[in-house]
């Protein structure tokens, strides 16, 4: 994926539904029992312990009192937070700005995870938790030139909370979607090449969390915005959301060719926002009266619209 083609490709993005079918999309691997309790070995505490359930969406606890979400799933001052242990809290009052939303609820939290304040993120191991719909048939373009048409699967099945791998390719700032404002984000690929991990996120992932690894520290990167999700094979065919690790001889869902056919993949994205950019930082820290871990101090200067290259992933 060229950088002069993220803004063009990102057009094609639509928001996560308020759908609470739930899994993520793997390219490995079809199974709904994937990936569906805790990550172990290497990717051990790697966020699954700060993770609570906010009206079906990831809620992930940053305070002793407060989780982050995004904007969009909605919700109510009153409504109910499962917490990781599975302990259920009200929520008391509601801060936001873009597409994040910071909840203060009532009582203490069992635990909750540091926040990542570095610009580092594309060079940095990532796993991302959702609970959106998962994979359903191939997705097939009929007119790809490539003896193997197969460019990805529909969104389908249900599932649980569940888990992937991937790493952040881009990041840019004052990132606006239609009208809408959404700030600083970060953009992820999604590869048939990436492992036996690697996923991407669909309808219902709205809010979910990405963590990266810093010095043996997982910490909370993202939440999770939106993902290119809806094509077509031809010009006038069905519009079908769809994972898609290669979008060349795909249309969008308003008939306009995607990409040409080529020999390399043109990987779909989907988009976090970017809790390390200073704006989201600053946001955060008038908000959070005990943040967690060193994380959480001051960012130094971060260098938005930086674009972030994939590094040893593939």
């Amino acid at each position: 994926m060229k950088p002069s083609f993220l803004q063009a490709v990102l057009a094609l993005l639509i928001l996560a539904s308020a759908n609470t079918a739930q899994a993520i999309v793997f390219a490995s691997t079809g199974d709904p029992s994937f990936n569906t309790t805790a990550p172990t070995g290497a990717l051990e505490g790697s966020g699954w312990q700060y993770l609570g359930n906010w009206n079906g969406f990831v809620g992930t606890q940053i305070s002793q009192n407060q989780f982050i979400t995004a904007s969009h799933v909605g919700g109510s001052v009153g409504g109910s937070f499962t917490a990781s242990n599975g302990q259920t809290f009200t929520t008391l009052a509601v801060a936001q700005t873009n597409d994040l939303a910071i909840w203060t609820v009532s009582g203490t939290l069992p635990t909750h995870a540091p926040v990542y304040s570095g610009s580092s993120e594309g060079s940095l191991d990532m796993v991302v938790f959702g609970r959106g719909i998962g994979r359903g048939a191939e997705f097939r373009s009929p007119t790809a030139t490539d003896a193997d048409n197969l460019r990805g699967w529909e969104w389908g099945g249900s599932g649980a909370l569940r888990w992937g791998t991937n790493r952040f390719e881009f990041a840019d700032s004052g990132y606006v979607n239609g009208s809408t404002p959404i700030g600083s984000i970060l953009a992820a690929g999604f590869s048939r090449n990436g492992g036996a991990n690697e996923a991407t996120v669909a309808s219902g992932d709205s809010g979910g969390s990405t963590f990266v690894r810093v010095g043996g520290v997982w910490q909370l990167a993202g939440i999770i915005y939106g993902v290119q999700s809806s094509f077509r094979t031809t010009p006038t065919g069905s519009t079908v959301n769809a994972a898609i690790f290669d979008m060349g001889a795909l249309y969008g869902s308003n008939g306009t060719l995607v990409a040409a056919d080529a020999a390399g993949d043109i990987e779909s994205l989907f988009i976090a926002s970017r809790l390390g950019a200073a704006d989201n930082q600053a946001w955060i820290l008038s908000q959070v009266p005990e943040p967690a871990h060193h994380a959480m101090v001051s960012a130094a200067v971060i260098g938005v619209a930086a674009w972030l290259r994939r590094q040893a992933r593939r």
